[in-house]
Formats: C-alpha cells, structure tokens, sequence
C-alpha cells in the first residue's frame, strides 16, 4: 500500500470517485483527513482564500473592543475603531514580528510587549522608539496589515488572501433563504469552546447530515425531526430545511419552557446553513447557534460554540433562567457529537480505512467534498 504522506494531494485523478452525484459518490479518500500534506494543501488554497466566520459584531462592542484569534495559520486581530469601524489586522508587529494581543478586551492603543510599538486602532504605527537614527525609515510604511472583512446578517467575516467573490455573490440564494428570520437583529448570549479530537471537515459534515439522528441523538434531539427537504445548494454553500413542531432548540422534555416564537415565519423548523469551507449555523423559531471552525493539524479542531436569541427575547426580565435549558440541550448534542467524531477520526487513522459510499440522507457532505477538492487541485 502506498504510504499516505507519499500521495500526490493535488492530483485530480486520486478523487475520481468523489465527483459526481451523490449516490453515485464515494467519500474523500482516509487520508483527506490525516494528511498533513493534504492539510496544508487545503489551508493555502481553500481556507486562506475563502471568507471565514470569526464571530458577531456584537461581540465587539465599543470602541477599542478587541478579538485575538487564530485562523487558518494566520494570527488576527478583530477591532472596533473610535468610529464604530471593524478591522481585521494582522497581529505581528511590524518591527520584529512579535505576536502583540492576545483573548479578548478593551484597549486604546496596540502596543507590542516587545519593543513598545504603538498603534492605532486603525492598524496605523503611531509610535516606535529610538528609531530617529534608522536610515530610510517611514513609519506611515509601517502598519499592520490587514485582511479583508466583510459583514452578513450580523455575522463578521475576513478572507485571509484578497481576490475572488464578495461576502454576498457567496451567500448567494441563502440570504433570501434565510431572510424571514432577520438575523441581524439577534444577539449573541453565550459562547463555549471545544477542543475536538477530529479533522476539521469532520465535524462540519455532521452537522449538515441526518443519518446519525437516530444512533447518536437518540435520546436527546432525534425525535423533534421529521424527514428533511432536499438540500438547496449553490457553487459554494447549501441549506437544509427541517420541518417540525416547536423549537429545536430544547429536547422534547423542555418543550413547556420554550420562548414565544418569532412573527411572520413562513413555517415552523429549523433552518441549517453551511457556506463552505467553515461557516455552519442553523437558527429556529426562537433561537440561532452557529460556530467558529478553526483545524488544529489534520487531526484536532477548535470549536467555538456561539448562541443567540433575538434582541427582544434576550431582554426579557425571565430569559436568563429560561435560556439555561436551550444551553443544556446545545453542549448535551454537542457532546454527543464530539464523542463519536473522535471515534470516527481514530477509524479514518487506521491503515485499513477505506472510502465509503453515502446514505441518501448525507448529500451535502458529498457536494462539499467535491467543492473542497476542486480548490485543492486547481
């Protein structure tokens, strides 16, 4: 057998099987998910050059708010400026490459520990010591760098490489899809973080598949869904509809503690969206979730959970105690989730791991990886 780290990642001929209709498909090759060639591979090509979620504007709120993240290798920096704009910069200090904020805060300089550098909130250089004798030296030349940003229904987004569609040419029919549920106006309450002992792609996948309701979320959420409309999918993102009665957002034991649901829904389900490569949400009648995906290496992944409540269902004076059991009901799935991904990525390991077919219940998984793989070997 070939060895795994001697495979040509970019050959179009080692995914002949992946492209197609998804019942005619086979999933990514094992190795697609514990390669490192592979991962690196994906990281220049489809995540450096795609637009990435890195949270809500509200988690920034106030001049001088502040996000350190890392996202697809890049170290960045999330601020609110004096003027109420968002910026995404790159966390290097330009002298020596220092790494100059680190969590989250407020602040009204960028200042690097290193060599007390000083910058705007605007990235601009406004101050650098004992360089008065540094031949050549322009400070205005001497910023930090920055990414390109971009704002949808409230949900923040840098592109880490500049080129390629805007933020709303790649949300394409979703925005229309998801419009009677006005996102915008929802307010992020609560956020929990995951370390994953699975490859990135992984937990994407299930979160957009229904095959596994039944053996994993048996005794939790399987029973509020009925079967699933057909994926609506475009060049770079898909939708699934679930109809069902109530929230989806608490088990069917808490369904008497449900918030009121919001006006002017067409129906009553959850709406799930997915704008590859890494930006998955589902909102229902009175609630939104959604998650940060960051690969950690082929094999491990940071999760960071957020969830949400529209503005006026968040400012009730009852919602703290009531939203406790929506939390309950998101970390219990999630756990049951992370449990079986981190079987699932100790199979894919194996020498005897093989690519497999696809139920009729994981389309979506089947049109990503071939929207994956295109990237990869353009």
């Amino acid at each position: 057998m070939e060895p795994r780290e001697a495979i040509d990642v970019r050959d179009p001929r080692r995914y002949a099987r992946v492209t197609g209709d998804p019942l005619d498909t086979d999933s990514l090759p094992p190795w697609c998910y514990t390669s490192d060639a592979f991962h690196a591979a994906e990281r220049e090509r489809v995540l450096a050059r795609s637009w990435l979620c890195v949270g809500r504007v509200d988690m920034l709120a106030g001049a001088g708010a502040y996000r350190a993240l890392d996202v697809a290798g890049h170290r960045v920096l999330l601020v609110r400026s004096e003027d109420g704009t968002i910026r995404a910069l790159a966390n290097v200090c330009r002298h020596r490459g220092t790494k100059l904020l680190e969590g989250a805060g407020t602040t009204r300089w960028i200042r690097c520990p290193f060599h007390n550098w000083t910058y705007g909130l605007d990235g601009a250089l406004r101050g650098a010591p004992d360089m008065d004798a540094t031949r050549g030296f322009d400070p205005t030349a001497s910023g930090l760098l920055p990414y390109d940003t971009g704002v949808w229904n409230g949900f923040l987004f840098v592109r880490l490489t500049p080129g390629g569609p805007s933020l709303e040419a790649s949300f394409g029919a979703m925005t229309d899809l998801f419009a009677p549920f006005r996102l915008a106006d929802m307010v992020t309450t609560r956020t929990r973080t995951y370390d994953v002992q699975c490859n990135w792609k992984l937990f994407l996948d299930v979160f957009m598949e229904d095959y596994h309701l039944k053996a994993v979320h048996g005794a939790s959420i399987a029973a509020t869904y009925i079967k699933p409309a057909p994926p609506e999918t475009g060049p770079g993102y898909a939708s699934i509809w679930n109809p069902h009665e109530g929230t989806s957002g608490l088990t069917s034991e808490d369904r008497d503690h449900a918030f009121p649901p919001m006006t002017g829904l067409p129906a009553s389900g959850t709406r799930y969206g997915w704008l590859y490569p890494s930006f998955a949400f589902a909102v229902t009648v009175d609630s939104v979730w959604f998650f940060e995906v960051e690969p950690d290496g082929p094999g491990r992944s940071r999760v960071a959970m957020h969830m949400g409540f529209p503005r006026a269902i968040a400012e009730r004076n009852d919602f703290a105690k009531k939203a406790e059991r929506y939390y309950a009901r998101w970390h219990c799935v999630l756990d049951e989730d992370n449990r079986v991904l981190a079987l699932q990525q100790q199979g894919l390991e194996s020498p005897a791991a093989r690519a497999g077919r696809y139920s009729f219940l994981e389309p979506v998984p089947s049109r990503f990886a071939q929207w994956l793989v295109a990237g990869v070997t353009a």
